[in-house]
Parts: C-alpha cells; sequence; structure tokens
C-alpha cells in the first residue's frame, strides 16, 4: 500500500462517511463531510502517520527464529 492509500484508509477507519459528499447549508445530522472537513481531517491524518506510524514501521524488523 502507499502512503496515500494508508492515510486515506485511516479516514475512513475515523469517519465511516469521509467518502460522502455534505455542502455547507446541509444540516449537521446529514451523513457526509465538506470538501474543507474531509482535507483537514487528511493532514491531520497525514500527520500522525508521518510522525508516528511510519518511523516505527520503517525501522521495525522481523526477529529472527
Amino acid at each position: 500500500m502507499t502512503r496515500e492509500q494508508i492515510i486515506t484508509s485511516m479516514c475512513y477507519t475515523y469517519r465511516h462517511d469521509y467518502g460522502l459528499d455534505r455542502k455547507d447549508t446541509d444540516p449537521s445530522w446529514v451523513a457526509g463531510m465538506t470538501q474543507t472537513e474531509r482535507q483537514n481531517l487528511w493532514n491531520t491524518m497525514a500527520q500522525i502517520f508521518d510522525n508516528d506510524i511510519e518511523p516505527r514501521v520503517s525501522s521495525w524488523k522481523p526477529r529472527k527464529k
């Protein structure tokens, strides 16, 4: 998986409605996210991935049996 695929998957895990479009004028109870909300969530997940996940995964070495 690519970095972008992993981050997108993290977004869907956090918000099941990540891929649904919602307008600014829609009521708050309507499922979905505005483009701004979606970008903010993606940026947050990217920061978590870059700072916490990727460094640990890239330094991981399997144990010898």
